[in-house]
């Protein structure tokens, strides 16, 4: 430990406050031996038979980053072993959510015996019955809570894995199932390592293992399918899920723009021209997301009252693909509980987020009217009917009244501005991946000696200059933060990178929130 940096050492110290165990975290974990399960042994016989039967499979998967690299690890992988292998993803807008019973009663119409799910299944109750009455398989592979029966052939699920294998996502999942048909490579460890950081998975045991052995072979090999999203030439996690993951979910998001099951076929491709073509379409339809995501976030904002104790909004002309980073925006700007509600002939759709420690699904457990309704505590996804709009309002404006919540502090590390610099930042990658199990925790600088202060893009963004000559960089900073005099700044609170420009690096300091005297 002798050649960790000041700053890592004390990153180290707040994560694990036991030192024996330090080099747990320090150290690149090896992949754990595939999973001894009766469920991934089942699915190796039911693959198998199905082989030896000549049985066509369909992979039925999900539209974000986490179930396209799932779909395209399955296919890969089954096609590898030998199998006729289709493959079907849902359109966001039109179909929604998880296997249905349309893409059931298709895929039999055309000689499909088995249905492989990855990254859902567990709540496709309607589906799952509609296979087995017309006498398919169904393996369900999933990672989301279980909260009903599953009637399906088999299911493979973390909880009924090794306790290594629990923080699997979709991806993870579908990785498990092929490196017991021993048809993994290089290529699918890197997608499963996508989905996983994508996924905001625990980055303990074999998640962890995964994500460090995929950046490992990923900034070795380049893979040309995932580096070309990428402007960092050096991939960790954070790299990865700001610039590959959101590209990814863009195609899903906008499903009337583009055909998820593209980006799929994108990654099963070997054709060069190929490649490079769905490239740019997958980096326009991205562009576009950027543009309405920003031009949404612009017109919420004059729809809502920000001083309410919590924001709604409703616009029959946002796209529903996008309203969920148009609550998320609001809700980290202003730290209070966002719906965003969008509408069409057959109802309204919407997304909650909320700051740490107020609980979504707790806030809206006691409303009747829904159509469907799924998420968890700082994020909840869910549709009404177009006569209950005005009830709905009446509720969550009644029910804030009285709902209890308190923000979650954060968790700051208070550092020196001398303890921030190329090596000391470049010193926490012995630690990485971080994430939930192992976050790494906002620094928090206090008397602020600011030399000078420049605005990019009209004001978008805010850099500081402090005399010490580290920058701290305010990007899309708030109206707050914008109009406060920069002499009544305290401290920042925020994390710390390294940029590069024209070959040369530099320390920077990110703000997450300004202080105020």
């Amino acid at each position: 430990m002798e050649n960790l940096s000041m700053l890592a050492q004390k990153v180290l110290s707040m994560l694990e406050k036991n030192q024996t165990k330090w080099a747990e975290w320090t150290q690149l974990k090896d992949l754990y031996p595939v999973s001894e399960s009766d469920a991934v042994k089942g699915f190796v016989d039911i693959i198998k038979q199905a082989k030896k039967d000549q049985d066509k499979v369909i992979v039925a998967g999900d539209y974000d980053c986490d179930g396209i690299m799932a779909t395209t690890i399955m296919v890969r992988g089954l096609r590898k072993f030998g199998i006729e292998c289709g493959f079907y993803i849902p359109n966001r807008i039109r179909e929604g959510y998880g296997l249905n019973v349309d893409t059931v009663r298709l895929a039999h119409q055309r000689g499909y015996k088995i249905i492989v799910t990855v990254d859902n299944g567990v709540k496709a109750s309607k589906a799952l019955s509609l296979a087995k009455e017309l006498g398919m398989k169904v393996i369900v592979t999933d990672h989301h809570t279980i909260e009903e029966d599953v009637d399906c052939e088999l299911l493979v699920h973390p909880t009924v894995m090794e306790e290594q294998f629990h923080t699997l996502c979709g991806a993870g999942v579908a990785y498990e199932c092929i490196r017991a048909l021993r048809t993994d490579t290089e290529y699918e460890l890197e997608l499963a390592c996508v989905a996983s950081i994508g996924d905001v998975m625990q980055v303990t045991n074999q998640t962890r293992a995964i994500i460090q052995n995929g950046l490992k072979v990923l900034n070795r090999e380049k893979e040309n399918h995932l580096f070309a999203f990428a402007s960092d030439r050096i991939l960790n996690e954070t790299s990865v899920g700001f610039q590959i993951v959101p590209k990814l979910n863009a195609v899903g998001r906008l499903s009337n723009l583009g055909n998820v099951n593209n980006v799929v076929r994108y990654f099963l491709s070997e054709d060069l021209k190929e490649i490079t073509s769905m490239q740019a379409q997958i980096d326009h339809i991205n562009d576009l997301r950027k543009k309405m995501s920003e031009q949404m976030c612009k017109d919420a904002l004059k729809k809502c009252h920000t001083s309410q104790p919590i924001l709604f909004v409703n616009d029959a002309s946002f796209h529903e693909g996008i309203i969920g980073l148009v609550a998320g925006s609001l809700s980290s700007s202003y730290q209070k509980p966002v719906i965003v509600m969008t509408n069409n002939e057959q109802g309204f759709k919407a997304s909650m987020r909320a700051p740490d420690g107020f609980d979504c699904m707790e806030f809206l457990k006691d409303f009747s009217g829904f159509q469907e309704i799924g998420g968890h505590k700082q994020a909840a996804g869910f549709s009404i009917d177009l006569q209950d709009l005005d009830e709905f309002v009446k509720y969550i404006r009644q029910k804030i009244q009285v709902y209890s919540w308190q923000a979650k502090p954060l968790d700051t590390l208070l550092v020196n501005e001398e303890d921030i610099s190329i090596a000391s930042i470049e010193s926490l990658d012995v630690m990485r991946p971080f994430g939930p199990g192992f976050v790494c925790p906002l620094f928090e600088l206090n008397d602020v000696q600011i030399k000078s202060v420049f605005d990019i893009q009209n004001g978008k963004h805010r850099k500081f200059t402090l005399q010490s000559g580290l920058q701290c960089m305010n990007f899309n900073q708030s109206d707050l933060d914008r109009d406060k005099s920069v002499i009544s700044i305290a401290g920042f609170i925020g994390n710390v990178q390294i940029n590069q420009y024209r070959g040369k690096k530099q320390a920077t300091f990110i703000i997450e929130k300004i202080k105020y005297k």
